[in-house]
């Protein structure tokens, strides 16, 4: 994890560089968004469900997540009205503690750091888990500190159908495949679906460091550092507590605390700016405790194992 950790900075730093002189601008980049939500994530989550070794445990993987989010959201609500922050920024803050960057950035780190953890339970932990937190607490917590307005609630329902994404689809399809005794793939199928998921890390560490934005973090320090405290530091501990009276030990339970490690979501930035939060410090969260989980990770991981 540390080698993946360090590469990945080195990816996200490459990013920055192509911003900085213009080969990709910050416009430009939602395009590796969509290439990593349709083609690169399902891709992995596919090749990774086909060939898990799957037990009934997995069930528990995402009750984590949702008991992960049930305890820091009061926790950041707690956080946001010692700092006396307003309305809209309260709301922020839960979001950027709330949920984790599972997906763009948890899974294909796991993905890419060898057989010390379980991939199956990352990608249970990520769609099953974090998936639908994204599109249930996130539009819900942002509406209701946001604008408040009446007609969200007919645009928190239809953001539901952000379920129905290709990488839930994969998940399903590797899932129903597996428990069929289909373990391996055709060639002319597993070889693209292999190299594509091969992309899913250079490309989300370069998306990384096309949008990072240093604005607005002078003037939101303290509330963006109590962010990274608790996004970085506390939220491994809770997970930890949660999945071992969820009964997951060894590798399973060390992917779930490396998953609870993870940075603020860039999906929820995405939400929180639709709903009309301070843009400044849910971009400032998002910078800072990603470039900060890449020393912060390997910590943790140096604890567990």
């Amino acid at each position: 994890m540390i080698e993946t950790a360090f590469s990945a900075l080195i990816m996200i730093a490459v990013g920055v560089l192509l911003q900085r002189f213009r080969v990709v601008r910050r416009d430009q980049a939602p395009i590796l968004v969509q290439v990593t939500l349709y083609v690169l994530l399902p891709a992995l989550v596919l090749k990774i469900m086909v060939g898990a070794s799957l037990d009934w445990g997995l069930i528990l993987v995402p009750f984590v997540a949702f008991a992960v989010t049930a305890i820091m959201a009061p926790i950041a609500l707690m956080f946001a009205r010692m700092m006396r922050l307003g309305r809209a920024a309260i709301g922020g803050v839960m979001l950027m503690v709330g949920i984790a960057n599972t997906g763009f950035f948890g899974l294909p780190l796991i993905a890419a750091s060898g057989g010390d953890y379980s991939l199956s339970v990352a990608v249970m932990y990520d769609a099953l888990g974090t998936g639908i937190l994204i599109w249930t607490f996130n539009p819900m917590v942002a509406a209701w500190f946001g604008r408040g307005e009446v007609q969200d609630a007919g645009a928190i329902w239809h953001s539901l159908r952000g379920l129905l994404l290709p990488p839930m689809w994969a998940l399903i399809i590797g899932l129903v495949l597996n428990l069929s005794g289909v373990h391996d793939l055709w060639d002319f199928i597993e070889v693209p679906i292999g190299y594509l998921a091969a992309g899913l890390l250079p490309v989300v560490m370069l998306y990384a460091g096309v949008v990072l934005e240093w604005s607005g973090i002078s003037d939101n320090w303290r509330t963006i550092a109590g962010v990274s405290v608790l996004k970085l530091a506390v939220a491994p501990v809770v997970v930890f507590l949660i999945g071992w009276a969820f009964g997951f030990r060894g590798n399973d339970l060390d992917t779930l605390i490396v998953l609870g490690a993870m940075p603020s979501g860039m999906m929820a930035l995405v939400m929180g700016a639709h709903y009309r939060l301070p843009v400044s410090l849910l971009a400032g969260c998002v910078a800072v405790t990603t470039v900060l989980s890449l020393f912060t990770i390997p910590i943790v991981t140096a604890v567990i194992t």
